[in-house]
């Protein structure tokens, strides 16, 4: 099942679905300073990896709880699903995004997934050529850090991930209230989908190329 998604840099955030795919190294994930990166300012450096460690995944394990399952009702057996076993040892990414004190402020989620059931093409019938495209899921933002710009941080890393992966596009189902951020970060909404509910939860589903 999908987690929720709200706007990282207002309320929270993204989502789900199959299987995982090509890999490259683990920490082919950015690790940069706040200036150089998208909505510089918000503390002096900072850094986005892959989980690697248990502590990692305790830290992000507890991100996600504090959002999507005590801040947004979600039950904590749908929070944490299949995609989330053996997380140190799968192609599924965990991505954990640190302030310059180390605090956990960020984190989301990559899977590489089947292009035709997750690529609709747009209104000119165009589509991706590749075989699979990115997921992007369970994006959440730390609730006294939103505003700050890890909302956008988390979705560069996150797209530098993907085409590490050669994967051509990113697809997320995104709440309908986080909409307006992916937007202004370059996704399109699928109207050919529409609206549709996940964990009681109005979704659409965006895209963007890379």
């Amino acid at each position: 099942m999908a987690g929720p998604d709200a706007d990282p840099d207002a309320d929270s955030v993204p989502n789900t679905d199959a299987n995982s795919g090509p890999d490259t190294d683990a920490d082919s994930v950015p690790n940069t300073d706040a200036n150089s990166g998208p909505g510089g300012g918000a503390t002096d450096s900072w850094s986005a990896s892959l989980v690697t460690t248990s502590a990692d995944w305790d830290d992000a394990v507890d991100l996600r709880m504090a959002v999507f399952v005590d801040e947004q009702g979600v039950p904590e057996a749908l929070e944490l699903d299949e995609h989330d076993e053996a997380p140190l040892d799968s192609e599924v990414d965990h991505l954990l995004v640190r302030d310059g004190d180390g605090a956990a402020v960020a984190v989301a989620r990559l899977r590489a997934v089947d292009a035709d059931a997750h690529w609709t093409p747009a209104g000119d019938g165009e589509s991706v050529d590749a075989d699979r495209v990115a997921k992007v899921e369970r994006v959440a933002v730390a609730r006294e850090r939103r505003g700050e710009g890890w909302g956008r941080r988390a979705m560069c890393a996150l797209e530098e991930r993907a085409r590490a992966r050669g994967l051509p596009a990113v697809v997320l189902h995104a709440q309908t209230r986080a909409a307006g951020f992916y937007r202004r970060s370059g996704y399109e909404r699928d109207d050919d989908r529409g609206t549709f509910e996940e964990d009681g939860i109005e979704h659409v589903r965006m895209r963007r190329r890379l």
